[in-house]
């Protein structure tokens, strides 16, 4: 049977930045739709903005391509 697919993934390994500072970017960002989130992280002063903003990108591009979800609708 096919499952429906409602998520997908993806991680950056090797990123040189401390944890507390990706999570203030990532808490800012968590919850948001996909538009709003690009938006956030390009004005964003934050050091971690650049790394999370490739694993962001990366995610949309897997859920568009492996999972053929439509990139309004990701959150």
């Amino acid at each position: 049977m096919a499952e429906n697919v409602t998520s997908a993934k993806a991680t950056a390994f090797q990123v040189r930045i401390a944890p507390r500072k990706a999570r203030l970017v990532l808490d800012t960002v968590r919850g948001k739709s996909v538009n709003e989130a690009y938006a956030i992280l390009k004005f964003l002063p934050n050091t971690g903005t650049e790394p999370v903003y490739k694993v962001l990108n990366s995610a949309v591009a897997n859920a568009e391509n492996n999972f053929a979800l439509d990139r309004e609708d990701l959150v």
